[in-house]
């Protein structure tokens, strides 16, 4: 069957590279169609969500340059990178548009910003005919990260089951169930698609060992969907953490932190404090957890809502 997404097209067999248009916009992402010569899942991947998350977004575009439909059972669409504003404006989380955080923005809006309007396109150009989704992220411009991968405890039990068990086989360390519910592996659960968000990389910065780490996992989790020939195989230890406790920032101001990701924390131990522009401690912030720091803030700069920790 042909593969039709928004202005492009795949025949069977065929791969087609274009840029595929954000609804009531000027906007175009670079997009890859891949249609395999076999039947199979339709398995969609993003790079890019934000902008400064370098490795994700460079995984996914080798993966498009180098899966072809002839190795490929059933299809997979790669978007690469998804937020093209806050790529190109050097951006933190946010678009440069209308300053909002795609990944808090879904099922999105038709008629909304351009933020909106992007989620918008992926829930129902994509996520509507995905068997499986994958969102590759990478820690962004201020953010010092531990390796990880987030999938939703929101779908049926089944969803939740194909989700974990994929999310495991990514050769990352941590996996954490999730129950957010306006990001996009979120969103895309609650309608039935089982999948992921992983975060390899960090502080806006990536290495071609961090790429290549990133592709091993998904061509391990496209085995074991069955779209590649090939066994999964566990790759490495795999935690599974029971959840994720984000902290977010006070007050404006200059942030120290006391630990650094992969450190293991107490609940009640103090992980950071925001002093003033004169370096005076006006806040200081504890574990809420026993855990494990998936990431923390790496820059001084400050602002009040902004996240400073996660401990999983």
């Amino acid at each position: 069957m042909k593969l039709v997404i928004g202005n492009l097209e795949a025949e069977i067999g065929q791969k087609t590279q274009g840029y595929l248009n954000i609804v009531n916009s000027d906007i175009k992402v670079p997009c890859t169609l891949i249609n395999g010569i076999k039947d199979g899942k339709t398995v969609v991947i993003t790079g890019g969500t934000h902008g400064g998350e370098y490795p994700g977004i460079e995984a996914a575009i080798q993966l498009a340059k180098e899966l072809m439909p002839n190795d490929v059972s059933g299809k997979i669409i790669i978007v690469h990178p998804l937020n093209v504003p806050a790529f190109q404006a050097k951006l933190q989380y946010v678009g440069p548009y209308d300053g909002k955080n795609l990944n808090r923005e879904y099922p999105g809006l038709a008629t909304g910003t351009v933020t909106q309007k992007i989620a918008y396109t992926v829930t129902n150009q994509l996520h509507s005919i995905a068997d499986f989704y994958m969102d590759l992220h990478g820690g962004d411009l201020h953010e010092s990260l531990e390796p990880f991968v987030i999938y939703s405890k929101l779908g049926t039990d089944l969803v939740n089951k194909i989700s974990k068990e994929a999310a495991s086989l990514m050769g990352i360390k941590y996996i954490c169930g999730s129950v957010s519910d306006n990001g996009s592996f979120g969103s895309a659960a609650k309608n039935g698609v089982p999948g992921f968000l992983a975060e390899i990389g960090q502080c806006g910065l990536w290495s071609e060992d961090e790429v290549s780490q990133y592709k091993a996992g998904v061509i391990n989790v496209l085995k074991y969907l069955q779209v590649l020939e090939g066994m999964s195989e566990q790759i490495g230890e795999v935690i599974d953490l029971e959840k994720m406790n984000g902290l977010n920032a006070t007050v404006d101001g200059c942030w120290y932190s006391n630990v650094i990701a992969g450190q293991k924390v107490s609940k009640g131990e103090q992980v950071g404090e925001i002093r003033d522009y004169f370096g005076n401690v006006i806040e200081k912030y504890v574990s809420p957890i026993n855990g494990v720091i998936l990431y923390t803030a790496s820059s001084l700069a400050i602002n009040v809502n902004d996240p400073i920790i996660a401990v999983g």
